[in-house]
């Protein structure tokens, strides 16, 4: 039997995750690790950036690091691991509010699907991202809403889920404003009037899907930068939200999107930005890029997700509103 219990899992929870989900279900998670012949230390978090303590002082020990909780649990568990500079793979367990990195990369968002697909899994080899000189896993972003993600209560997101952030968006909504910014992704520029911009590697950010159907692959060395100019009237706003609604801004004449390693921001005054879902910080410049696999995550397919069939474009969607010309 000590043969079966030579791998070693750490376990970082963050226990007010997913309306307090990971609490409940801990020992059912360790149960089944158990079983798989794992060795489980299980560690809850106590506050800001402690999943990052907690994986850089004593994850490079394990054999495996599986982290329990939202996008910003992950982003402090990659950070802890990418630090360590070990080659230790991460298993995840998402139980955040929006997931959209679990959702891009095919992760399960139940339980008992999760610690399954890390059972059963495969260390896949996935680019992330720096900022400055932190560390995030799929987006920094900034301009109008980006604050929700940061801002809206923790218990109202444990009861609301991800719906926490539309009704606070609604409260955003008449106070939107342009964002002025230069943006040089890759030697080219960009300068314009923003209503949002972003150096993102998810088809989706709040859980909308911005990127479907656009090339974006965790595995290939390169983010993308997203930029969506400033609405000059209602009907543009429309023609933004159908092509969303639709899985395909492609061929939207307000978003500009380029796959590129390196992105540099500079604004006329400190322009405040997220990260992964978190506050990240206010810039008149600032520089970010990809880091080549970064890290090795556990995931049971060995391809990406697929986009169905009708999510494809077709001619009608490419359509711009009259009222918008």
């Amino acid at each position: 039997m000590a043969e079966d219990k030579i791998k070693k899992l750490l376990l970082v929870v963050n226990p007010v995750s997913g309306k307090k989900m990971a609490k409940r279900h801990m020992m059912k998670m360790i149960d089944r690790f158990d079983e798989a012949g794992y060795s489980v230390t299980a560690c809850c978090t106590q506050k800001n950036k402690n999943a990052y303590d907690i994986t850089l002082s004593r994850g490079g020990n394990f054999d495996l690091i599986v982290c329990v909780g939202g996008d910003g649990t992950l982003k402090e568990t990659v950070a802890g691991v990418m630090k360590l500079g070990k080659d230790i793979p991460l298993g995840f367990i998402p139980l955040g509010s929006t997931n959209d990195f679990a959702k891009s990369l095919g992760i399960p968002t139940d339980v008992k699907g999760a610690v399954d697909a890390i059972i059963n899994g495969t260390p896949t080899p996935v680019d992330m991202g720096v900022f400055g000189k932190d560390s995030f896993i799929y987006v920094a972003g900034f301009g109008n809403f980006t604050a929700i993600s940061y801002s809206a209560n923790q218990r109202a997101k444990n009861v609301l889920g991800k719906n926490a952030y539309y009704l606070q968006a609604v409260g955003e909504f008449f106070k939107m404003k342009p964002f002025h910014a230069k943006v040089i992704a890759d030697g080219e520029v960009f300068e314009g009037d923003y209503f949002y911009g972003a150096f993102s590697n998810s088809y989706s950010v709040g859980g909308m899907p911005v990127l479907h159907n656009m090339g974006v692959e965790f595995d290939d060395g390169l983010f993308e930068m997203v930029l969506v100019d400033m609405f000059k009237n209602p009907g543009e706003i429309a023609y933004l939200a159908n092509s969303m609604v639709r899985k395909n801004v492609k061929n939207n004449r307000l978003v500009t999107i380029r796959h590129c390693k390196n992105v540099k921001f500079i604004f006329n005054e400190p322009t405040p930005f997220t990260l992964d879902g978190e506050y990240g910080g206010a810039f008149t410049e600032i520089d970010a890029s990809c880091i080549h696999n970064a890290v090795r995550i556990m995931l049971h397919k060995s391809d990406w997700v697929e986009l169905s069939k009708d999510s494809a474009p077709n001619a009608e969607d490419e359509k711009e509103p009259a009222e918008v010309k």
